[in-house]
């Protein structure tokens, strides 16, 4: 660090405080709404968003606080230290927050159900969750979890996405972004819906009793004008302890129209595939 950064907040100072209450995980499968949620959260100015952690393209991810460790002690790869290093770099994140926004109090963790596995330790056995989401009961963080109704949106959502590599927008206009057109495999979308209501179960029985879990409906965060709405940014306020200052505004734009099916080639096959497994959501 340079003479004039803070000298409280040394570069590798692992000693930096992380009580229960300095961090909060937001959790959920993919394109489930957790970054505009995330980003929601990082408007008020006592949180603070790191981001998707075991995302290796994100700057303050996991991985990349791991190869500087790495680098000045090679045995930081050993499975037998991924708990000490993960700890470490949740200080890290606590140290960063501090340092970009000194009155901040809560340091937010995106880490997708899908990417939880990425915290690898010597030995944990093959049904249990990842070992993350222990972790996060025996060190007392928060935990929010974001779910999705609509899991065929869900995952017709992420194959446009990955057709289109636009995974988010602040601003998107017309053009071929929302305008994407996938073909969905069937018998790929009732796994990923199964997988899913799969999910959910072993993750919410996980939390059970665990006052520190909240759990949030993806189709219930908005009003009808697209704001967050009131009584979920009034909940968050007791949840966390602080003053209800989150901006309602959405910071990212809705990438698909309401009518998913409007992105399917073969929508009216997935439409009977769907109404088969009873699976098919209704407005």
């Amino acid at each position: 660090m340079t003479g004039n950064s803070r000298a409280a907040l040394p570069a590798h100072d692992d000693n930096v405080r992380t009580g229960p209450d300095d961090i909060c995980f937001v959790i959920g499968r993919p394109r489930s709404g957790t970054t505009v949620f995330r980003k929601m959260l990082d408007t008020h100015p006592r949180m603070f968003d790191m981001g998707e952690i075991f995302n290796e393209s994100n700057p303050n991810s996991y991985f990349r606080f791991l190869r500087r460790r790495q680098a000045q002690d090679p045995d930081a790869l050993l499975p037998s230290r991924s708990v000490d290093n993960f700890l470490a770099y949740v200080r890290r994140c606590r140290e960063k927050s501090l340092r970009k926004r000194p009155d901040s109090r809560v340091v937010v963790l995106d880490v997708k159900y899908d990417q939880a596995h990425l915290l690898c330790v010597p030995w944990w056995e093959i049904t249990s969750l990842p070992r993350v989401f222990s972790l996060i009961r025996e060190q007392e963080w928060r935990v929010i979890d974001i779910h999705r109704k609509d899991g065929a949106g869900m995952f017709v959502s992420n194959r446009v996405a990955i057709e289109t590599g636009i995974y988010h927008s602040k601003a998107i206009t017309d053009g071929s972004g929302q305008r994407a057109r996938v073909h969905i495999d069937p018998r790929a979308l009732i796994r990923q819906l199964k997988t899913t209501a799969q999910a959910y179960e072993r993750v919410t029985g996980h939390f059970r009793g665990y006052d520190k879990y909240r759990k949030v409906i993806y189709e219930e965060m908005f009003d009808d004008g697209g704001l967050f709405r009131p009584a979920l940014l009034d909940g968050l306020s007791t949840f966390f302890g602080v003053d209800n200052a989150f901006d309602p505004v959405p910071r990212l734009t809705k990438m698909l129209v309401d009518d998913i099916f409007a992105h399917v080639e073969n929508a009216e096959e997935i439409r009977n595939v769907l109404g088969q497994h009873n699976m098919l959501r209704r407005p």
